[in-house]
């Protein structure tokens, strides 16, 4: 059961995507600003710890005042900053900057100020509530400015989805490999014309199988680059043999520079030996589940989902698979399905599915569990992307 009271990142990045989409395309980066942030002070406030903000424009060489959000009062904000303020100078660097202890800002301490378009002409600041977490802070912050970012940028071209839908065609699994021993079984099926998620499996010189599964912030055009990216850079990571931590470590700091993509993804990637022995990363992904005879493990070891933070660490983790034992492998697609009564499919539904199929060939497990979601789900339109992956040792 999640927690109500720990800050969750897809959450929040779905109420940034939901309020997007009501906004619609063509807005401009003032428009959606003034929008986008001032329903965030009022619904993710608390969460964030921030109680107030203004939106500053770069006019003459100065960042001048265009608009309050809410909880603001007119006497606490500068009218204009001049751009070689020291506070100014710190933001050109690092983009956004927590102002705790260091440079006295005009607008004042403990405050948070971020820019934002790609030539940073926008300035938002906000105030900031005691309590406030960095982690957290830092990446709601990376999140907003690069969605937005993205969405400024891309109102001003329109993508050709057909091309980007064949390009994401292309890295999915065209067949299972054949690794003796084992039977493996995947699918993915884009909520939109394309979709963030992906599966990826490779038969490694030294006859080791890797596989990933992973999912990317949101959905459609923006969220099919950035799993393209990562399926590339998995794949160039083990042609030079790089270990599994190395890799995501290079993977999320390219994720984190990123500038035309959405800016985080979950992501499981393990590397399994014929003899059963498994070595994995589960970058904030979804838990995969491997079924026992008698008992299911979790792979839950890892570390935070890529991109928000620069240079993270990743920790391995190490399963056995016996003979007869399952691995499934999912995204919070599955979990997520919503019925018409507003019933999510859950993690419980999926185990009760595997224990009374586990018998069943991985293809027909995996034909069977999406059957499943589609009935559970009836008339509702499913809202994300959906993927599995199974894997038999026989």
């Amino acid at each position: 059961m999640v927690d109500p009271k720990v800050f969750q990142p897809k959450a929040f990045y779905r109420k940034l995507d939901a309020l997007l989409t009501r906004i619609g395309e063509g807005a401009s980066m003032k428009e959606m600003l003034s929008l986008v942030l001032d329903e965030l002070v009022e619904s993710v406030g608390e969460d964030l710890g921030i109680k107030s903000g203004c939106v500053y424009h770069l006019s003459r060489k100065a960042y001048r005042k265009t608009d309050q959000l809410s909880g603001s009062e007119a006497e606490s904000w500068p009218a204009s900053i001049p751009k070689e303020d020291e506070a100014i100078e710190l933001l050109l660097r690092h983009k956004n900057y927590i102002f705790v202890d260091t440079v006295d800002p005009p607008w004042g301490k403990n405050s948070v100020a971020v820019l934002f378009s790609e030539d940073d002409e926008y300035l938002l600041v906000f105030m900031l509530e005691d309590g406030w977490v960095r982690e957290t802070l830092e990446f709601s912050l990376n999140t907003i400015r690069s969605t937005l970012n993205f969405s400024s940028s891309t109102s001003r071209f329109s993508a050709d989805l057909q091309e980007a839908y064949e390009i994401q065609k292309s890295l999915l699994p065209r067949i299972e490999p054949e690794f003796e021993g084992y039977e493996i079984a995947g699918r993915m099926e884009a909520a939109e014309r394309v979709g963030g998620d992906l599966y990826d499996f490779s038969v490694l010189e030294e006859g080791v199988l890797s596989f990933a599964v992973g999912d990317a912030s949101g959905h459609g055009l923006p969220a099919a680059l950035l799993a393209r990216d990562v399926v590339t850079g998995l794949r160039m990571g083990m042609e030079k043999e790089m270990k599994i931590s190395s890799v995501l470590r290079k993977l999320n700091n390219v994720i984190y520079r990123s500038r035309l993509s959405t800016r985080f993804i979950s992501l499981f990637y393990g590397e399994l030996e014929p003899k059963g022995t498994l070595v994995y990363v589960n970058a904030g992904h979804p838990t995969p589940i491997l079924f026992k005879s008698d008992s299911i493990e979790r792979l839950d070891v890892g570390g935070t989902i890529l991109g928000p933070l620069e240079n993270t660490d990743f920790n391995r983790g190490f399963a056995f698979m016996e003979p007869g034992d399952l691995l499934v492998l999912y995204t919070d697609g599955i979990l997520e399905a919503t019925n018409t009564d507003g019933d999510i499919y859950d993690e419980g539904r999926l185990i009760e599915f595997v224990k009374a199929n586990i018998s069943s060939p991985a293809h027909e497990i995996i034909r069977g569990l999406f059957a499943e979601i589609r009935d559970f789900a009836g008339s509702v339109r499913l809202q994300d992307d959906t993927t599995a992956v199974v894997i038999r040792r026989q």
